[in-house]
């Protein structure tokens, strides 16, 4: 039976939703495809329809990723934003959470799209935290240096739970208490705080960003 044209939008839109949280949880390596499609009570053959390829799927997952990521934080204030990212709740919710953290040590080995994706998403995240600081991510180096901070403490945190829960809480506090007291004691010149647009941003280097 042929399926209409909202029925397939909503299929996709279920596709892509099941897969941004399975590829945070399993990994850009571990994630199936067949159990995308299963999980949303489709065939494999149905969810190729939509896609492509693995490769598609995956990096579209990703963009989705980043844009709940941006989403769910984009109405803190700076102090709001590097409590709940460096929060329990967030360590511990993996598929609800930035694909930052979740995918940094698989994506240097993967296809040009999923890198693609997976950059943009990064630059987008960066301006945001830009946005938090009224600074401009390109210009000020406080934007990488505590995106980098937040995002290795949650990973380290995540990797040693299990093993070593005290040490993945205080990793968490210690991270969370040193951008306090450094990069956010920084004032920096007020300026719009909307939230990135969904198009592919342009480079964070200042060098790059200068020379345009």
């Amino acid at each position: 039976m042929k399926v209409s044209r909202q029925q397939a939008e909503e299929n996709r839109e279920a596709i892509v939703r099941a897969a941004s949280a399975r590829v945070r949880e399993q990994g850009l390596s571990q994630m199936s495809g067949a159990e995308v499609a299963k999980a949303v009570g489709l065939t494999h053959g149905a969810l190729y329809s939509h896609f492509a390829s693995k490769e598609a799927l995956v990096a579209t997952a990703i963009e989705r990723a980043y844009a709940e990521s941006v989403a769910a934080f984009a109405g803190l204030t700076a102090e709001q934003f590097v409590e709940r990212y460096l929060s329990p709740e967030h360590r511990d919710d993996v598929g609800a959470g930035c694909p930052s953290a979740a995918l940094l040590s698989e994506v240097q080995r993967q296809p040009e799209p999923i890198r693609i994706a997976f950059s943009d998403g990064v630059t987008r995240f960066a301006r945001l935290i830009g946005d938090r600081l009224h600074v401009d991510p390109a210009r000020d180096e406080r934007v990488l240096f505590a995106f980098a901070a937040m995002v290795g403490g949650l990973a380290i945190a995540r990797a040693i739970r299990d093993q070593d829960p005290a040490t993945s809480d205080a990793m968490l506090r210690a991270v969370a208490s040193q951008l306090k007291k450094t990069v956010l004691r920084r004032g920096g010149r007020k300026r719009s705080t909307a939230s990135a647009a969904p198009r592919r941003p342009g480079p964070l280097s200042p060098a790059k960003a200068r020379s345009g």
